[in-house]
């Protein structure tokens, strides 16, 4: 390859990387923003006394849409935290009664977590108001480019996790 070859190659390789990259911070722009919106909107909105934030709201939902018993290695394999996080999450949510711990019969050195009725409130409330913020989100978006942009989505995440 020429000199002349190797600087383009060079440029266009810098190039892609530099279009990438901010593609790539405006991807992650766009993720806090929502995230952002989210906790302010659940702060503005929100009648309950007890409050969450996106990490606890997230373990709470976690916990309510699992068909079996989870545990805190369960938790902690799913959020893909460290079992101390998982521990202090745990015990911020049972000091809020958002969940309790309950011993397993066979095993009691095991402990089930289970969501509370306040944590069913919460769950409900809080999902609620992000139904409203994707509504607002989605706005003017064709229904076939919604599907194809979470279709994308997914497919990002999948290659994410194969890295």
């Amino acid at each position: 390859m020429s000199t002349k070859s190797c600087l383009f190659a060079n440029f266009f390789i810098f190039e892609y990387m530099i279009d990438n990259n901010f593609q790539l911070i405006e991807f992650g722009n766009l993720i806090r923003t929502l995230f952002h919106v989210f906790e302010n909107r659940i702060n503005e909105q929100d009648e309950e006394k007890i409050k969450v934030n996106s990490h606890q709201f997230a373990f709470l939902y976690s916990i309510k849409i699992k068909d079996v018993e989870v545990n805190q290695q369960d938790m902690a394999n799913a959020m893909k935290k460290d079992k101390s996080v998982i521990l202090r999450t745990i015990d911020v949510l049972e000091e809020k009664d958002l969940i309790r711990r309950v011993v397993d019969k066979n095993d009691r050195r095991k402990n089930h977590l289970m969501v509370t009725k306040t944590g069913m409130r919460v769950i409900e409330r809080y999902s609620k108001i992000g139904e409203g913020i994707l509504d607002k989100i989605h706005e003017g978006i064709d229904q076939k480019d919604l599907q194809v942009c979470y279709k994308v989505l997914d497919k990002l995440v999948i290659n994410a996790k194969n890295l």
